[in-house]
């Protein structure tokens, strides 16, 4: 007899600082805002995609305002912290549709009132104190051996 075993998918969303190219692979993606941390889940990119899509075309692009550089997590990574409330409400929305979809978060303490909205600092990108950018693209980005897959990109709404 055989048997199927379902593939699980490791993903997570970015908030576009810097453009991505749909269907690149990347060692280290470019700077960008990670609106969700990674999650597990055996549902095809094309699926999660579709899911989640409502609440960005439903979303106004998201002002990002930089504050101080701080060092985060147990790798110390240095990074913008960045104030925004409609990212935290972003944030929380696709949270509460990710988790009606049965995901499994691989860092639940950074989900929820654990995120902490940064951008990590990359070589030749310079963010200073109270500079603002705005975000108009989400990406669904796949995890497979360590590389990122861009699987998606959803526009925000522009009036």
């Amino acid at each position: 007899m055989i048997q199927l075993v379902a593939m699980r998918h490791l993903y997570l969303f970015t908030l576009e600082i810097d453009p991505l190219e749909v269907g690149k692979v990347y060692d280290d993606l470019p700077s960008h805002l990670t609106l969700m941390s990674r999650f597990q889940s055996e549902m095809p990119h094309d699926e999660v995609a579709s899911a989640v899509k409502p609440i960005f075309e439903q979303a106004s692009p998201i002002v990002l305002t930089f504050g101080d550089t701080n060092e985060l997590g147990p790798k110390k990574v240095i990074a913008h912290l960045i104030s925004s409330p409609a990212e935290v409400t972003l944030h929380n929305k696709l949270y509460q549709c990710l988790e009606s979809l049965g995901v499994e978060f691989q860092y639940p303490q950074f989900i929820g009132p654990g995120h902490k909205a940064h951008v990590s600092e990359r070589e030749g990108a310079n963010f200073k104190k109270g500079q603002v950018v705005v975000s108009s693209a989400v990406y669904l980005i796949e995890v497979i051996d360590a590389k990122r897959l861009v699987r998606a990109k959803i526009d925000f709404y522009i009036q």
